[in-house]
């Protein structure tokens, strides 16, 4: 009998424990439910998103407002479509504009809004119209030695010009054209002209 006591004890125990837990998830879900649906969102389409990940941050005047959250590719397959997920509701103007930036030189990478000055607002869900793509670090450099390269070349060839525009030109001798002489015209008479027909 002790040992029938001791498992309704252990059954109605897990009983309880099952029923607070879908009791807590039922109201943790329904919180979740209302917090998306409150959600505030934007979409921005990027050529390149090169090291920005989900969850970094957005930021609006150098202060967090939000994260970034998915990011998927764009109908054309050409571009990614990144879509930043805010804290609260934020009044952006609609001509604003969007850009991956980078904390440093080889920081983190986040997303700054760069307001515009129009009145209409973006509405939760929109895109960004205006957007820059990441900076990546290795084509700068490319770009750089690229441009340096070109520009020592333009010096080299400079020099070698006016090194050899201010070298003396050897003289060299110009034959001076023999006067032409007046060929005389053969007369023909007439009695040969009567022989050539």
């Amino acid at each position: 009998m002790g040992c029938m006591k001791i498992n309704k004890e252990i059954v109605v125990g897990a009983l309880l424990t099952l029923m607070l837990t879908i009791l807590l998830s039922a109201v943790h879900g329904k919180s979740v439910r209302q917090e998306a649906g409150r959600r505030f969102t934007l979409n921005a389409t990027f050529s390149k998103a090169d090291g920005l990940l989900p969850n970094s941050e957005v930021r609006l005047a150098g202060i967090r407002v939000g994260q970034i959250g998915k990011q998927k590719l764009a109908d054309n397959g050409y571009q990614v479509v990144v879509q930043l997920v805010f804290d609260k509701p934020l009044d952006i103007p609609a001509d604003s504009s969007v850009s991956i930036e980078t904390d440093g030189i080889m920081g983190a990478k986040h997303i700054e809004i760069l307001p515009g000055g129009e009145e209409e607002l973006l509405k939760s869900g929109e895109h960004f119209s205006y957007t820059q793509d990441a900076l990546i670090l290795n084509e700068l450099l490319d770009k750089v030695n690229l441009y340096m390269k070109d520009k020592k070349d333009k010096e080299k060839a400079l020099k070698n010009a006016a090194k050899s525009e201010a070298e003396p030109k050897p003289e060299t001798e110009v034959a001076e054209p023999e006067p032409e002489t007046v060929k005389e015209q053969e007369t023909i008479t007439e009695p040969e002209a009567q022989e050539v027909l």
